[in-house]
């Protein structure tokens, strides 16, 4: 896709989701910012200066999101500005466009966690009993407390672990830093998980090195990290192995081959669309 669709698709998605007010202080950010914009070639320069607190618009839920506080807590560490997080997870809707789910979802598990805006999603729109939070940053604690209480959701329906998501042996050799899905599953009393979504930068290899917990699991959404993962092919054997359709996709959500491809969907329920 060239830079012109390109800009005018993600507008067009981020339409949709914002308020008439806060899509209009978007355009007027991006007139003021094109400079930073086209020597970036992104749109950090825009996502800075959306640091305000906006209701946003995600199928039948309206997630109310702090962004303004969200971005003070985290800038002790620096993180890149939330609104970044607005454009891809729910303007773009990355994880979610090429599943179809029936709602309500008994259990999720959000791997990957970061601030916990996909776990906020799993409970108001696709109405999970229990959204089980993996992250190892402690500071994002804090920022999920508060999209919660932004929510009125309970922390009961959120449990999070502070550590890495791991494979059995890694959690074995070292359980005060790493946790395995084994282990969430009898903790938390979880049978199965409807969906498990995976952003763990890099960390994938290891989790599907034994990859028993796909039989617990039903629909699989996931970001690949293969530049700190390094080569992948045994992700799909392990999906293969247990039944699960899956397809990959580039960054703007084309099809792509395994090697290049940022995005995997999996599914062993029919879920799959597109």
């Amino acid at each position: 896709m060239n830079p012109a669709r390109r800009f005018i698709s993600e507008y067009r998605d981020i339409a949709r989701t914002l308020e008439a007010r806060d899509f209009a202080h978007l355009l007027k950010e991006t007139i003021l910012n094109a400079p930073a914009i086209l020597k970036s070639r992104n749109l950090t320069a825009v996502d800075s200066a959306m640091s305000r607190d906006m209701t946003v618009r995600f199928g039948n839920a309206r997630l109310v999101i702090p962004l303004q506080e969200i971005d003070s807590i985290l800038s002790s560490i620096r993180d890149n500005p939330t609104f970044g997080n607005v454009r891809e997870m729910y303007a773009r809707n990355c994880y979610l466009k090429h599943l179809r789910l029936e709602r309500p979802l008994h259990a999720v598990l959000d791997l990957g966690a970061n601030r916990g805006m996909f776990s906020l999603l799993a409970l108001a729109e696709l109405g999970a009993e229990i959204a089980i939070g993996v992250e190892p940053e402690p500071l994002y604690v804090s920022v999920f407390q508060l999209l919660l209480g932004a929510n009125q959701c309970t922390k009961r329906r959120a449990p999070r672990y502070t550590k890495y998501i791991s494979s059995p042996s890694s959690e074995r050799a070292n359980p005060e830093k790493n946790v395995s899905i084994q282990t969430i599953c009898c903790e938390q009393a979880i049978e199965h998980f409807d969906l498990v979504k995976m952003d763990i930068e890099g960390g994938e290899k290891d989790v599907f090195s034994e990859p028993e917990w796909l039989r617990s699991t039903d629909n699989i959404t996931m970001e690949l990290h293969q530049h700190l993962a390094g080569e992948l092919s045994l992700i799909p054997a392990a999906l293969d192995r247990y039944g699960f359709t899956y397809r990959v996709f580039d960054q703007q959500g084309n099809s792509a081959s395994m090697q290049t491809a940022m995005f995997l969907v999996a599914s062993r329920t029919g879920s799959l669309v597109g």
